[in-house]
């Protein structure tokens, strides 16, 4: 059997594939450093890796047919009996980052106040430039008819990581079965 050269998904592929480049940039430089990896990665929850080397990503939540008036909300519409094919599309993603977390030192002690401010920092200059590459870059993009930004929130702390992440919706103007009518 063939395998395809790439995804065969022209909806949600393409755009969380743009957020992570987006991403990717915003974080170069970023008060906790330039994450190691960066990625497009599967699956409901992050597995959060390679926190200490700074880890971002995006995830593709969900994907959903949508009206441009009734964006972010979903529809119903039926699909038969000359119903509407779908010409637009909300690609639900979710993009953040994960760093150390401060821990115990060998003695037992606590983190101090200093460096739990210091992680707190890192992970709002993180959100911060992930916003800013949402509300300012990725809107710029020719298949996003909309954008809408949603809750941003906190990650663990976990296994001695921490982060964030931003739910970000995306409505596409993708056509899944090509020319506008055609099958």
């Amino acid at each position: 059997m063939t395998q395809p050269a790439g995804p065969v998904d022209d909806v949600a592929w393409p755009v969380a594939v743009r957020l992570r480049e987006l991403a990717g940039a915003a974080l170069d430089g970023a008060l906790g450093g330039t994450p190691a990896v960066c990625a497009v990665v599967p699956g409901r929850d992050v597995a959060i890796d390679s926190c200490c080397d700074g880890q971002a990503w995006v995830r593709i939540v969900r994907t959903y047919p949508v009206l441009p008036g009734e964006f972010p909300n979903g529809r119903g519409t039926p699909l038969d009996g000359g119903g509407d094919p779908g010409a637009f599309w909300a690609v639900e993603l979710g993009v953040g980052t994960a760093r150390c977390a401060p821990s115990p030192d060998d003695a037992g002690n606590p983190p101090t106040a200093t460096e739990l401010e210091r992680a707190a920092a890192e992970l709002a200059d993180d959100a911060g430039r992930i916003r800013r590459s949402v509300l300012c870059e990725l809107v710029k993009e020719p298949a996003a008819e909309a954008v809408f930004i949603g809750e941003q929130s906190s990650v663990g702390p976990s296994g001695g990581c921490v982060g964030q992440e931003a739910l970000v919706t995306v409505m596409t103007n993708v056509c899944v079965c090509g020319e506008a009518g055609g099958a």
